[in-house]
């Protein structure tokens, strides 16, 4: 029986992403609610203005700032301990489903993800390796240095929803963008990750409205991604932000993988670094 609820963000017209997840949720036994994601381009100038009126979020940024925390709402209304929300780029791995079964073993978070970027709005995101978390069996998660980018698959806790709401209004800047906070969200993140993004991360996402049809088509690809770290030195880059980064706290600080593969359903069980 499954004790953790699931939210699925996406876009209402985005057909083809619903019915590949669904099928990817369906055959994993895993129950889920959709959710209509807000576009921002479709919000009125004036309500615009009033939850952003710096102005400062494009209109996917803003879409995808409400609707989580609409889900966030929801989460509070309902008084659930935790929830799991996804986005309709998701691959899971299979064992995620033990997770939504037992449930989380403590609830001593805000944040946990699955599955994120290596980056944050302070920089590249580290986990402290010698601070263990039992999750559920078997999965470990391990404090973070800060927030990672990317909210394709993440659970937030009660507590974690009722304070971000608290300060949800006016929007001041992307959803997993976490510096402006009035608070410091405590973050914790699954290693080895969970979750990664399908072939079609491209296609009709909140994000893409914002993207020309090359970095479309580009982004569906398999070696898009690593090839983009390679020319971006990313390893190296990581590496020397590690040796000089101040973590919030003494531990074996680890430099954290991003979640940013395109890792097609039928390969995600082949995968040597999932548990």
């Amino acid at each position: 029986m499954q004790v953790v609820p699931v939210f699925v963000v996406s876009l209402k017209s985005a057909i083809d992403r619903r019915a590949t997840l669904k099928s990817h949720l369906d055959s994993l036994g895993i129950q889920f609610e959709w959710f209509d994601a807000i576009r921002g381009d479709e919000l009125s100038p004036p309500y615009r203005q009033e939850v952003n009126p710096a102005g400062n979020m494009s209109s996917g940024q803003l879409g995808c700032y409400l609707s989580h925390v609409h889900i966030y709402e929801r989460i509070i209304a309902q008084a659930l301990p935790v929830a799991l929300i996804l986005e309709d780029d998701t691959v899971l791995h299979p064992s995620v489903t033990t997770l939504l079964q037992t449930g989380c073993q403590q609830l001593d978070f805000d944040y946990c993800f699955l599955g994120s970027d290596d980056r944050g709005d302070a920089g590249f995101v580290f986990y402290d390796a010698a601070t263990p978390i039992p999750l559920s069996e078997p999965h470990v998660a391990y404090p973070l240095s800060t927030g990672p980018f990317c909210t394709h698959a993440y659970c937030i806790t009660l507590e974690g929803a009722k304070k971000r709401v608290a300060c949800a209004y006016p929007a001041r800047s992307a959803i997993d963008h976490y510096h402006h906070l009035p608070y410091t969200p405590r973050m914790m993140a699954v290693v080895p990750m969970l979750a990664f993004v399908n072939e079609l991360s491209a296609v009709q996402s909140m994000s893409s409205l914002n993207w020309n049809g090359l970095q479309t088509m580009a982004r569906r690809r398999w070696w898009y991604y690593p090839l983009r770290d390679v020319l971006k030195l990313k390893a190296f880059k990581k590496w020397l932000a590690l040796r000089h980064a101040k973590p919030p706290h003494p531990g074996q600080w680890r430099t954290l993988e991003s979640a940013f593969k395109v890792v097609p359903n039928h390969r995600l069980k082949k995968r040597s670094d999932a548990p």
